[in-house]
């Protein structure tokens, strides 16, 4: 059921006059470096079928042909300012093509102006020449609908004057801000990506500093941050180098994506925000598998047609760190990469209940009248066949489907689901991986497991004696076996991907130490890196190759890594050719 996603093209990340500036012979006017050459700001969303562009400066008709773009839905203003609007004419294309006018948006301030610099578009008179059709939409500040994904106007200071930015799902575009007030900044919390105004290093009465946009990122704490409105006092590569992981500076031709939806709404105390009556399901949900999914699944679908919201209640800590330290589990993923993964399932919210001893002790009937009928107002409750709540685990199925009768919610209870002989559980999946059974535990998952961290300097033995490799700096609990992989890698913050073969082990040709501390992760990518490495990467592990052993010399170990290589192009181009079959059934 995966949530569908928005593809964010970014056509523009340059000041009102571009870079390179006429006449300007700086370092970065004159780069070679196709990342330094940035027209006007703007970014195209692609969703459901629909293309909407955020801004239409005069590099318009340039961006657009440079992308191919053949159909135009909509077109949302951040402003009225000259380097965001004087590409309007360009619409007439898409005009004659789809022989309708295209929605505009934006507040009644920059319509006011737009109106003024096109005003023969809008004159009644009979004009002989074609002139763009457009139908004006002003926005009041209210998020609304545009095909069927939700825009929220997010509204920031530009100087002395106003401006918008746009959240959509768990992505959010805020290109010429000076400050960003109170209000809006909690209308951008949760995101994947965001877009930030970062002029420069100096000052600016009008747009934000690139440690003043610093500073909204350790407030808003987003998963990426891309800065955009870039002078030519900023030059990519030395930039982007002294930024932290999590950001990243943005460049003319950037592709991304992000979840249509918001995240899920996570909350660790009862009341608002957490919106009920609500739909919901229970449990720990470590590595959101199949059967998880199958639970949020039916929870989504009642919510959607009582309009209850879809929920989902877990614990931090693990319950058995309280009840069994001893028999606490290893977990496959942090209580924010559960909420995102619910999210894509159909989960609206998230209660995280602070488990202790006080929650662990509530009796059954407790549990039930206190946490999820008082606290989360639960309406309907869908959980697996083999659940056990309150002290002890003393309460089942059988006592739930009791209390149900007794106090008035809905019930659903379901079969597990099998995976390679076995109920899928997140118990099984850390033995699969434990094993170094990766195909296993992603049929159980539902996808590759994966593993992400920063890429970090190795002992540089690699890159002289036998291959260069990318060196993952991990800290999941969770690492599959010592081996050899197939992989793919993922660049988390451009999404770039490459086939990969990664190495899980302590380097035993080079006599490294065999404690898990000095454990290691190293990648080779099997297509040319053609841009700077990336500095965070995410590896997917798809198929085990062999076990990691020691060899006599590091020539004997390149060969082998040559064969692990050619094996890994086989398996890459077998998946790439059962893809194509599927997509032409």
């Amino acid at each position: 059921m995966g949530a569908p996603r928005v593809r964010i093209d970014v056509l523009g990340t340059g000041t009102s006059v571009g870079v390179p500036s006429i006449g300007c012979g700086c370092p970065v006017c004159t780069s070679p470096d196709p990342r330094d050459k940035r027209l006007r700001a703007s970014v195209l969303l692609r969703y459901h079928g629909r293309n909407v562009l955020i801004d239409a400066g005069p590099d318009l008709r340039q961006q657009l042909l440079r992308l191919g773009l053949t159909r135009l839905d909509a077109i949302l203003f951040t402003h009225a300012h000259a380097d965001h609007i004087l590409g309007l004419d360009d619409v007439r294309p898409f005009n004659f093509r789809q022989k309708e006018a295209i929605p505009i948006y934006g507040t009644r301030e920059t319509m006011a102006t737009i109106r003024q610099v096109f005003r023969y578009i809008f004159e009644t008179l009979h004009s002989q020449s074609t002139i763009p059709r457009v139908e004006v939409n002003t926005i009041d500040g209210r998020p609304f609908d545009l095909f069927g994904l939700t825009i929220t106007p997010v509204p920031v200071k530009h100087g002395s004057g106003d401006c918008l930015g746009y959240r959509f799902g768990s992505g959010a575009y805020l290109t010429d801000h000076s400050a960003i007030p109170p209000e809006s900044m909690k209308l951008l919390a949760g995101l994947d990506a965001l877009f930030l105004d970062a002029l420069r290093h100096r000052d600016h009465p009008t747009h934000s500093t690139v440690r003043q946009s610093l500073d909204t990122v350790a407030e808003l704490q987003p998963r990426r941050t891309y800065f955009t409105h870039i002078s030519h006092e900023l030059g990519h590569e030395d930039t982007e180098r002294s930024l932290p992981s999590p950001v990243a500076i943005a460049f003319d031709g950037l592709a991304l994506d992000v979840a249509a939806r918001e995240p899920a709404r996570v909350a660790r105390s009862f009341g608002p925000p957490w919106r009920s009556p609500c739909a919901l399901t229970i449990g720990n949900f470590d590595g959101v598998h199949r059967g998880h999914a199958e639970l949020m699944h039916l929870v989504a679908q009642r919510a959607g047609l009582e309009g209850w919201a879809a929920a989902a209640l877990t614990f931090d800590p693990h319950p058995a760190r309280i009840v069994a330290p001893e028999r606490a589990p290893r977990l496959l993923t942090s209580i924010e990469d559960r909420a995102r993964r619910m999210t894509e399932e159909g989960i609206e919210q998230v209660f995280v209940l602070p488990f202790d001893r006080e929650i662990a002790a509530l009796s059954p009937e407790e549990f039930v009248e206190r946490i999820l009928l008082r606290g989360l107002g639960a309406r309907h409750i869908v959980v697996g066949e083999d659940f056990r709540f309150g002290a002890k685990q003393s309460g089942d199925v059988a006592l739930l489907e009791t209390l149900s009768k007794r106090l008035g919610f809905g019930l659903q209870a379901i079969r597990k689901i099998d995976s390679h002989h076995q109920h899928i559980s997140s118990t099984a999946i850390r033995r699969h991986l434990d094993k170094g059974e990766v195909s296993a535990a992603a049929q159980a998952l539902g996808r590759p497991y994966a593993i992400e961290g920063e890429v970090v300097r190795g002992h540089g033995i690699g890159s002289k004696q036998t291959v260069p490799t990318l060196n993952l700096a991990w800290t999941s609990p969770v690492v599959p076996a010592r081996g050899v992989y197939v992989t793919k890698t993922r660049d988390t913050h451009s999404l770039r991907e490459w086939p990969s073969v990664t190495n899980v082990g302590f380097r035993p040709t080079f006599e490294g130490a065999s404690d898990e501390r000095s454990l290691s992760i190293e990648t080779f990518l099997l297509t040319p890196l053609e841009d700077a490495p990336p500095r965070r990467i995410s590896v997917e592990f798809l198929h085990r190759l062999r076990d990691e052993r020691k060899f006599e010399d590091p020539s004997a170990l390149r060969e082998q890594i040559l064969r692990d290589v050619t094996r890994s192009n086989a398996y890459h181009r077998r998946v790439a050719r059962w893809v194509q079959t599927v997509r032409d059934c």
